[in-house]
């Protein structure tokens, strides 16, 4: 979460009641060790060995031995997470690329674990190589409010923490789920199969003119391959003029078109979303418009969602290479009962749906997360005592 304060602001705004410190007065500064991999793999145990990831709270692996004990923060010294501030306690380790933070007399460590990444960051060398180096470290000047109004703040800080952490187990979970119930869905054998070009039409689009400014930023809906992401395309960034569609080979798809993208930057290939708008796309798409009759669109979104690594396989794996509409006309589909297509596609719907209210309230905590950093670390709102 970047908020970074520089001090001359933070002296200005600050209460009355606060002080300003380096972190040398506040903290006993160290390093970590050059732990390998061999050595997690020689010395299994219990204790964590953090490093200079931030994924998994930093951690790089588990060893039998420990090298600190107690209350710290640790920071990235070099990497492009440099200036990142955890904090720590109980029994652990860090890397080489680690620097700790022990406190000095009576402070509240958690409470720095906010407040320092907001000053320390403004202090990383941007090289090819960023770093935070120790002697730098110590003489970051941070404010410094009464322990009792640093302990009523960490609380509220952790509070909102401890509810954001719940919402991502709740998503991670549900998520499971989904790829739980998809793979019993969809593995079942005795199921009818055909080719999508027997029960679907299948389209794709075209790019207008860039050169010719009256094709572009018209009404017309126009979808680029790097849209499927949205899984649910409900807009689209760019639109076209009816000048840009009638000299162009974009077509207008309808709402319920399954989307797949036939390239794309990363891992874009092969993967799918459903028009809950009616729009045209580029020819890195395809669109899949299925028989009402045979194939439900959810329940082909869902099955393609699901494939997607084969998707990607028969048009050359993780090469350079590209889907084509031929190869999406060949690909095989499972087609049950549409009736149990239906109910399959309202399972999973409602598990998205769940995964997106959660979503949206994780985004939604965030945000009150930054604002009350943004007040309470500056003093601008003060905790009441």
């Amino acid at each position: 979460m970047s908020l970074n304060i520089d001090m001359e602001t933070a002296q200005r705004i600050i209460p009355k009641e606060w002080s300003i410190k380096k972190v040398e007065d506040l903290f006993e500064i160290g390093r970590g060790r050059v732990i390998s991999k061999k050595e997690i793999q020689q010395n299994p145990g219990p204790f964590p060995v953090y490093s200079s990831q931030t994924s998994n709270g930093g951690e790089f692996g588990k060893i039998g031995t420990y090298d600190f004990e107690g209350e710290y923060l640790t920071w990235t010294t070099d990497g492009i997470y440099a200036g990142a501030v955890f904090y720590r306690n109980g029994k652990f380790n860090c890397t080489n690329v680690c620097g700790t933070l022990k406190p000095r007399g009576h402070i509240d460590a958690r409470f720095f674990s906010y407040l320092l990444p907001l000053y320390a960051g403004r202090h990383v060398v941007r090289t090819a190589n960023p770093k935070l180096m120790n002697n730098v470290m110590a003489r970051v000047s941070i404010p410094v409010p009464p322990i009792k109004e640093q302990k009523k703040i960490s609380e509220i800080l952790v509070a909102v923490d401890r509810i954001i952490r719940g919402t991502d187990e709740i998503i991670a979970v549900t998520g499971k789920l989904k790829r739980g119930l998809m793979q019993h869905f969809f593995a079942k054998s005795e199921w009818n199969r055909k080719k999508i070009a027997d029960i679907a039409e299948v389209v794709t689009g075209g790019t207008p003119k860039t050169s010719v400014p009256e094709y572009w930023d018209g009404s017309i809906r126009w979808m680029s391959s790097g849209e499927v992401n949205l899984r649910r395309v409900r807009d689209t960034e760019k639109m076209i003029t009816q000048k840009g569609f009638d000299n162009s080979n974009a077509r207008m798809l309808p709402l319920g078109t399954v989307m797949v993208a036939l390239a794309g930057q990363g891992k874009t290939r092969g993967k799918v979303a459903i028009l809950e708008i009616e729009t045209t796309c580029n020819q890195s798409l395809a669109g899949i418009i299925p028989n009402a009759n045979l194939l439900s669109n959810e329940f082909l979104f869902y099955n393609l969602e699901y494939r997607y690594q084969e998707l990607r396989d028969i048009s050359g794996g993780e090469g350079r290479a590209g889907l084509n509409l031929k190869l999406i006309k060949e690909f095989v589909v499972p087609v049950p009962p549409l009736q149990e297509q239906k109910k399959i596609a309202t399972a999973l719907t409602s598990i998205d749906k769940k995964i997106s209210i959660n979503q949206k309230l994780k985004a939604e905590l965030n945000l009150l997360k930054k604002g009350l950093m943004q007040d309470l670390l500056s003093g601008k709102v003060r905790v009441t005592i």
